[in-house]
C-alpha cells in the first residue's frame, strides 16, 4: 500500500468515525490530510513511508479492531484524532491489507512529531502519518505553527 493508497482509504472511510466532519487532501504536504471535527478544530497530517522494510506478517496476522474515539463535546484532543485514524483504518481494511499499526502518544517515547501513526501493509510498505498541526475552529494552519501541534483542536 503506497501513501497514495493510504491518503485515499482515509479520505473515503475517516468521515464514517463519528465526530468528523470532513477530510479532503490537504496539498500543502505530499500525501497530505486536512480532518476538520464537527464541533472543534482541524487537525492537518502527511503521508509518507517505504517499500520493503516493514516485517512480513505473520499467518493469519491482521491489524486488530479499533475502539471508537471521543471527537464530541467542544474541544477534542489531538490523541483522539489519531485513534479515529486507526479506527478507520481497521473498519475500512475488509481484505487484510493493513498488518499492524500503532500511536505515537502511546508509545513509551513517543517521537518528536507527537501525534502520527506507523502503517504496516501486507506487501512489506510501512507508511507514516504524522500530524503537521493543528487549528482552531475557521482558522487555517500558519506555516510557522508546522510541526508544533497543540494537543487539543
Amino acid at each position: 500500500m503506497e501513501p497514495a493508497a493510504l491518503q485515499e482509504l482515509l479520505i473515503a472511510h475517516l468521515p464514517a468515525v463519528a465526530g468528523v466532519e470532513s477530510v479532503v487532501a490537504w496539498p500543502a504536504r505530499p500525501y497530505g490530510l486536512q480532518v476538520t471535527l464537527k464541533e472543534a478544530g482541524s487537525v492537518y497530517w502527511m503521508i509518507s513511508g517505504a517499500s520493503g522494510v516493514a516485517p512480513a506478517a505473520a499467518e493469519g496476522e491482521r491489524m486488530a479492531p479499533q475502539p471508537q474515539p471521543e471527537l464530541g463535546g467542544g474541544k477534542v484532543a489531538t490523541a483522539q484524532v489519531e485513534q479515529a485514524l486507526l479506527t478507520a483504518l481497521a473498519a475500512a481494511d475488509t481484505d487484510g491489507q493493513i498488518v499492524r499499526a500503532d500511536r505515537y502518544s502511546t508509545r513509551p517515547a513517543p517521537p518528536t512529531v507527537g501525534y502520527g501513526i506507523t502503517v504496516d501493509a501486507a506487501d512489506t510498505w510501512r507508511l507514516f502519518v504524522a500530524c503537521v498541526g493543528t487549528a482552531r475552529r475557521g482558522e487555517e494552519l500558519r506555516a510557522s505553527r508546522h510541526f508544533q501541534p497543540d494537543s487539543d483542536v
